[in-house]
Protein backbone atom coordinates (compact mmCIF):
# COMPACT_ATOMS: atom_id res chain seq x y z
CA UNK A 1 0.00 0.00 0.00
CA UNK A 2 1.58 3.29 -1.21
CA UNK A 3 4.86 1.40 -1.62
CA UNK A 4 6.21 3.70 -4.35
CA UNK A 5 5.99 6.92 -2.32
CA UNK A 6 9.29 8.31 -0.93
CA UNK A 7 9.64 7.59 2.78
CA UNK A 8 12.16 8.20 5.55
CA UNK A 9 12.72 5.37 8.02
CA UNK A 10 11.88 6.90 11.42
CA UNK A 11 9.35 4.80 13.32
CA UNK A 12 9.83 1.50 15.14
CA UNK A 13 7.27 -0.60 13.29
CA UNK A 14 5.07 -2.47 13.72
CA UNK A 15 3.98 -0.91 16.99
CA UNK A 16 2.69 -3.41 19.56
CA UNK A 17 -0.89 -4.61 19.75
CA UNK A 18 -1.93 -6.20 23.03
CA UNK A 19 -4.91 -6.81 25.25
CA UNK A 20 -5.96 -4.36 27.99
CA UNK A 21 -7.05 -7.11 30.34
CA UNK A 22 -7.50 -5.32 33.65
CA UNK A 23 -9.16 -2.20 32.26
CA UNK A 24 -11.32 -4.39 30.02
CA UNK A 25 -12.42 -6.48 32.98
CA UNK A 26 -13.28 -3.36 34.99
CA UNK A 27 -15.60 -1.94 32.30
CA UNK A 28 -17.04 -5.25 31.06
CA UNK A 29 -15.12 -5.63 27.79
CA UNK A 30 -13.72 -9.10 27.15
CA UNK A 31 -11.99 -8.14 23.90
CA UNK A 32 -10.37 -4.77 24.57
CA UNK A 33 -7.05 -4.24 22.78
CA UNK A 34 -4.65 -1.34 22.43
CA UNK A 35 -2.56 -0.29 19.44
CA UNK A 36 0.58 1.32 20.84
CA UNK A 37 1.46 4.25 18.61
CA UNK A 38 2.84 5.89 21.73
CA UNK A 39 5.76 3.54 20.96
CA UNK A 40 6.54 4.61 17.39
CA UNK A 41 10.07 5.50 18.40
CA UNK A 42 12.31 8.39 19.28
CA UNK A 43 11.33 11.16 21.70
CA UNK A 44 8.44 9.30 23.35
CA UNK A 45 6.82 8.35 20.02
CA UNK A 46 3.32 9.23 18.83
CA UNK A 47 1.15 9.09 15.73
CA UNK A 48 2.87 11.98 13.92
CA UNK A 49 6.06 9.93 13.58
CA UNK A 50 4.31 7.72 11.03
CA UNK A 51 3.21 10.84 9.16
CA UNK A 52 6.66 12.39 9.22
CA UNK A 53 8.09 9.34 7.45
CA UNK A 54 6.12 10.26 4.34
CA UNK A 55 6.31 14.03 4.82
CA UNK A 56 10.10 14.03 5.08
CA UNK A 57 10.30 11.58 2.20
CA UNK A 58 8.44 14.14 0.12
CA UNK A 59 10.61 16.98 1.44
CA UNK A 60 13.76 15.05 0.58
CA UNK A 61 12.47 14.38 -2.93
CA UNK A 62 12.19 18.11 -3.66
CA UNK A 63 15.53 18.82 -1.97
CA UNK A 64 14.06 20.86 0.89
CA UNK A 65 16.45 21.74 3.69
CA UNK A 66 14.19 23.36 6.29
CA UNK A 67 10.92 22.10 7.79
CA UNK A 68 8.49 24.71 9.16
CA UNK A 69 5.40 23.74 11.10
CA UNK A 70 2.88 25.13 13.58
CA UNK A 71 1.24 24.03 16.81
CA UNK A 72 0.38 24.85 20.39
CA UNK A 73 2.90 25.23 23.21
CA UNK A 74 2.63 21.54 24.13
CA UNK A 75 2.18 20.23 20.60
CA UNK A 76 2.98 16.54 20.22
CA UNK A 77 3.17 17.09 16.48
CA UNK A 78 5.86 19.75 16.87
CA UNK A 79 7.91 17.55 19.17
CA UNK A 80 7.76 14.65 16.72
CA UNK A 81 8.60 16.98 13.83
CA UNK A 82 11.63 18.21 15.77
CA UNK A 83 12.95 14.73 16.46
CA UNK A 84 12.25 13.59 12.90
CA UNK A 85 14.25 16.54 11.58
CA UNK A 86 17.08 15.83 14.01
CA UNK A 87 17.21 12.21 12.84
CA UNK A 88 16.91 13.01 9.14
CA UNK A 89 19.18 16.08 9.04
CA UNK A 90 16.67 18.87 8.35
CA UNK A 91 16.61 22.29 9.97
CA UNK A 92 13.42 22.60 12.03
CA UNK A 93 11.45 25.78 12.77
CA UNK A 94 8.42 25.65 15.06
CA UNK A 95 5.80 28.42 15.13
CA UNK A 96 3.91 28.08 18.39
CA UNK A 97 0.64 29.74 19.42
CA UNK A 98 0.99 31.27 22.86
CA UNK A 99 3.29 33.28 25.04
CA UNK A 100 6.75 31.97 25.80
CA UNK A 101 6.72 30.55 29.34
CA UNK A 102 9.42 31.32 31.89
CA UNK A 103 10.06 27.61 32.31
CA UNK A 104 10.00 25.05 29.50
CA UNK A 105 8.23 21.79 30.41
CA UNK A 106 6.92 18.73 28.60
CA UNK A 107 7.06 18.84 24.82
CA UNK A 108 8.39 22.39 24.79
CA UNK A 109 11.44 21.36 26.81
CA UNK A 110 12.08 18.45 24.44
CA UNK A 111 11.76 20.72 21.39
CA UNK A 112 14.51 22.97 22.69
CA UNK A 113 16.73 19.99 23.52
CA UNK A 114 16.25 18.67 19.97
CA UNK A 115 17.62 21.88 18.51
CA UNK A 116 14.41 23.20 16.97
CA UNK A 117 14.19 26.95 16.39
CA UNK A 118 11.09 28.15 18.21
CA UNK A 119 9.10 31.32 17.62
CA UNK A 120 6.16 32.21 19.86
CA UNK A 121 3.00 34.07 18.83
CA UNK A 122 1.20 35.25 22.00
CA UNK A 123 -1.86 36.59 20.19
CA UNK A 124 -2.51 33.50 18.10
CA UNK A 125 -4.40 30.25 18.63
CA UNK A 126 -3.68 26.85 17.10
CA UNK A 127 -6.53 27.42 14.62
CA UNK A 128 -5.05 30.71 13.35
CA UNK A 129 -1.39 29.74 13.12
CA UNK A 130 -1.49 28.50 9.52
CA UNK A 131 -1.65 32.09 8.31
CA UNK A 132 1.93 32.50 9.57
CA UNK A 133 3.41 29.80 7.34
CA UNK A 134 3.49 31.63 3.99
CA UNK A 135 5.18 34.71 5.43
CA UNK A 136 7.87 32.67 7.18
CA UNK A 137 8.49 30.55 4.08
CA UNK A 138 8.98 33.64 1.91
CA UNK A 139 11.49 35.04 4.39
CA UNK A 140 13.44 31.77 4.41
CA UNK A 141 13.48 31.69 0.62
CA UNK A 142 14.89 35.22 0.61
CA UNK A 143 17.79 33.84 2.66
CA UNK A 144 18.45 31.19 0.01
CA UNK A 145 16.84 28.26 1.84
CA UNK A 146 14.43 25.72 0.38
CA UNK A 147 11.75 25.43 3.09
CA UNK A 148 8.90 22.94 3.29
CA UNK A 149 5.66 23.79 5.13
CA UNK A 150 3.88 21.21 7.26
CA UNK A 151 0.40 22.07 8.59
CA UNK A 152 -0.62 21.28 12.16
CA UNK A 153 -0.72 17.54 12.73
CA UNK A 154 0.94 16.93 9.34
CA UNK A 155 -2.64 16.87 8.06
CA UNK A 156 -1.85 16.84 4.36
CA UNK A 157 -2.38 13.99 1.89
CA UNK A 158 1.22 12.76 2.05
CA UNK A 159 0.97 12.60 5.84
CA UNK A 160 -2.55 11.23 6.09
CA UNK A 161 -1.83 8.18 3.92
CA UNK A 162 0.51 6.91 6.64
CA UNK A 163 -2.56 5.87 8.61
CA UNK A 164 -4.00 3.95 5.68
CA UNK A 165 -0.72 2.01 5.82
CA UNK A 166 -1.07 1.74 9.60
CA UNK A 167 -4.51 0.20 9.19
CA UNK A 168 -2.97 -2.49 7.01
CA UNK A 169 -0.43 -3.10 9.80
CA UNK A 170 -3.19 -3.40 12.40
CA UNK A 171 -5.20 -5.77 10.22
CA UNK A 172 -2.21 -8.07 9.82
CA UNK A 173 -1.66 -8.10 13.60
CA UNK A 174 -5.29 -8.81 14.44
CA UNK A 175 -5.37 -11.67 11.94
CA UNK A 176 -2.34 -13.16 13.69
CA UNK A 177 -4.22 -12.82 16.99
CA UNK A 178 -7.26 -14.57 15.50
CA UNK A 179 -9.75 -11.74 15.22
CA UNK A 180 -10.90 -8.87 13.02
CA UNK A 181 -11.44 -5.47 14.70
CA UNK A 182 -15.08 -4.43 14.99
CA UNK A 183 -14.56 -1.06 16.68
CA UNK A 184 -11.61 1.35 16.77
CA UNK A 185 -11.54 4.30 19.20
CA UNK A 186 -9.06 7.07 18.37
CA UNK A 187 -8.59 10.71 19.38
CA UNK A 188 -8.97 13.21 16.54
CA UNK A 189 -7.85 16.83 16.36
CA UNK A 190 -6.84 17.98 12.89
CA UNK A 191 -8.59 14.94 11.37
CA UNK A 192 -5.63 13.36 9.55
CA UNK A 193 -5.26 10.16 11.55
CA UNK A 194 -8.98 9.44 11.46
CA UNK A 195 -9.15 10.13 7.70
CA UNK A 196 -6.20 7.83 7.04
CA UNK A 197 -7.70 4.98 9.04
CA UNK A 198 -10.98 5.28 7.13
CA UNK A 199 -9.13 5.21 3.80
CA UNK A 200 -7.13 2.19 4.92
CA UNK A 201 -10.25 0.32 6.00
CA UNK A 202 -11.83 1.06 2.63
CA UNK A 203 -8.78 -0.16 0.71
CA UNK A 204 -8.77 -3.38 2.77
CA UNK A 205 -12.54 -3.78 2.49
CA UNK A 206 -12.85 -3.92 6.27
CA UNK A 207 -16.21 -3.54 7.99
CA UNK A 208 -15.06 -1.73 11.12
CA UNK A 209 -16.67 1.09 13.10
CA UNK A 210 -13.96 3.76 13.50
CA UNK A 211 -14.94 6.33 16.13
CA UNK A 212 -13.00 9.58 16.28
CA UNK A 213 -13.18 11.29 19.68
CA UNK A 214 -12.85 14.98 18.88
CA UNK A 215 -10.67 17.23 21.03
CA UNK A 216 -10.71 20.33 18.81
CA UNK A 217 -13.90 20.71 16.73
CA UNK A 218 -17.60 19.93 17.02
CA UNK A 219 -18.80 16.80 15.25
CA UNK A 220 -20.11 18.65 12.19
CA UNK A 221 -16.89 20.59 11.58
CA UNK A 222 -14.70 17.57 12.33
CA UNK A 223 -16.71 15.43 9.90
CA UNK A 224 -16.30 18.03 7.15
CA UNK A 225 -12.55 18.10 7.75
CA UNK A 226 -12.30 14.31 7.52
CA UNK A 227 -14.32 14.34 4.28
CA UNK A 228 -12.02 17.02 2.88
CA UNK A 229 -8.89 15.03 3.71
CA UNK A 230 -10.32 11.87 2.15
CA UNK A 231 -11.29 13.79 -1.00
CA UNK A 232 -7.78 15.19 -1.30
CA UNK A 233 -6.30 11.69 -1.00
CA UNK A 234 -8.65 10.32 -3.66
CA UNK A 235 -7.66 13.19 -5.97
CA UNK A 236 -3.93 12.73 -5.38
CA UNK A 237 -3.49 8.96 -5.25
CA UNK A 238 -5.00 6.86 -8.07
CA UNK A 239 -4.75 3.65 -6.02
CA UNK A 240 -7.57 4.96 -3.80
CA UNK A 241 -10.94 4.44 -5.48
CA UNK A 242 -13.64 7.02 -4.97
CA UNK A 243 -16.01 6.06 -2.16
CA UNK A 244 -18.55 7.56 0.21
CA UNK A 245 -16.96 7.37 3.66
CA UNK A 246 -18.81 6.58 6.86
CA UNK A 247 -17.51 9.08 9.41
CA UNK A 248 -18.30 8.71 13.11
CA UNK A 249 -17.17 11.61 15.32
CA UNK A 250 -17.95 11.82 19.03
CA UNK A 251 -17.66 15.37 20.38
CA UNK A 252 -19.18 14.57 23.78
CA UNK A 253 -15.97 15.39 25.63
CA UNK A 254 -14.99 18.48 23.64
CA UNK A 255 -15.81 20.93 26.40
CA UNK A 256 -14.54 22.81 28.34
CA UNK A 257 -12.03 23.32 25.53
CA UNK A 258 -8.79 22.22 23.90
CA UNK A 259 -6.15 21.20 26.41
CA UNK A 260 -8.36 21.80 29.46
CA UNK A 261 -8.45 18.72 31.65
CA UNK A 262 -11.69 17.70 33.35
CA UNK A 263 -12.10 15.41 36.33
CA UNK A 264 -13.42 12.72 33.98
CA UNK A 265 -10.30 12.87 31.82
CA UNK A 266 -8.15 12.71 34.93
CA UNK A 267 -10.04 9.58 36.02
CA UNK A 268 -9.45 7.96 32.64
CA UNK A 269 -5.73 8.76 32.82
CA UNK A 270 -5.56 7.30 36.33
CA UNK A 271 -7.43 4.12 35.37
CA UNK A 272 -5.30 3.35 32.32
CA UNK A 273 -2.13 3.88 34.36
CA UNK A 274 -3.16 1.93 37.48
CA UNK A 275 -4.79 -0.97 35.70
CA UNK A 276 -2.52 -1.62 32.72
CA UNK A 277 0.49 0.70 33.04
CA UNK A 278 -0.57 2.86 30.08
CA UNK A 279 0.06 6.62 30.16
CA UNK A 280 -2.50 8.79 28.37
CA UNK A 281 -2.18 12.54 27.89
CA UNK A 282 -4.65 15.21 29.10
CA UNK A 283 -5.30 16.72 25.64
CA UNK A 284 -5.94 13.84 23.23
CA UNK A 285 -5.80 10.26 24.46
CA UNK A 286 -7.20 11.11 27.89
CA UNK A 287 -10.44 12.24 26.24
CA UNK A 288 -10.47 9.21 23.95
CA UNK A 289 -9.90 6.95 26.96
CA UNK A 290 -12.79 8.56 28.81
CA UNK A 291 -15.00 8.10 25.75
CA UNK A 292 -14.06 4.42 25.56
CA UNK A 293 -14.95 3.87 29.23
CA UNK A 294 -18.28 5.69 28.91
CA UNK A 295 -19.19 3.75 25.75
CA UNK A 296 -18.51 0.47 27.52
CA UNK A 297 -20.44 1.42 30.64
CA UNK A 298 -23.39 2.71 28.56
CA UNK A 299 -23.51 -0.50 26.51
CA UNK A 300 -22.46 1.16 23.25
CA UNK A 301 -19.66 -1.42 23.05
CA UNK A 302 -20.70 -5.02 23.63
CA UNK A 303 -18.66 -7.21 25.93
CA UNK A 304 -17.56 -9.63 23.18
CA UNK A 305 -17.00 -6.93 20.54
CA UNK A 306 -13.37 -6.81 19.40
CA UNK A 307 -12.41 -3.23 20.20
CA UNK A 308 -9.08 -1.50 19.61
CA UNK A 309 -8.11 1.65 21.45
CA UNK A 310 -5.58 3.38 19.17
CA UNK A 311 -3.09 5.15 21.43
CA UNK A 312 -1.76 8.13 19.48
CA UNK A 313 0.87 9.11 22.06
CA UNK A 314 1.39 12.41 23.84
CA UNK A 315 2.77 11.30 27.21
CA UNK A 316 5.32 14.17 27.52
CA UNK A 317 2.40 16.59 27.87
CA UNK A 318 1.72 14.98 31.26
CA UNK A 319 4.71 16.83 32.67
CA UNK A 320 3.07 20.17 31.89
CA UNK A 321 0.06 19.30 34.10
CA UNK A 322 1.24 19.33 37.72
CA UNK A 323 -2.40 19.17 38.85
CA UNK A 324 -2.29 15.46 37.98
CA UNK A 325 -0.17 14.85 41.06
CA UNK A 326 -1.93 13.42 44.12
CA UNK A 327 -1.36 15.57 47.18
Amino acid sequence: MFDEIPRESLAFLPTPLHRLKHLGDSIGLDELWIKRDDLTGHSFGGNKTRKMEFVLGDARAIKADTIVTVGGLQSNHCRQTAVACAKAGFRCILLLAGEEPETYTGNLLLNSMLGAEIKFFPDDHLLTMHSRLDEVLETLKDFGLNPYAVPAGATMPVGVISYAVAMEELYSQTQNEGFTPEKIIVATGTAGTLAGLIVGAQMLDLDVDIIGVSVLHGAEEATLQVKNQISRIIDKYPEVDDFKPTINVDDTFLEPGYGIMTEGVRTAIDNFAKMDGIFLDPVYTGKAGLALMRMAINGDIKSKEHTVFWHTGGSPALFAYPELAKI
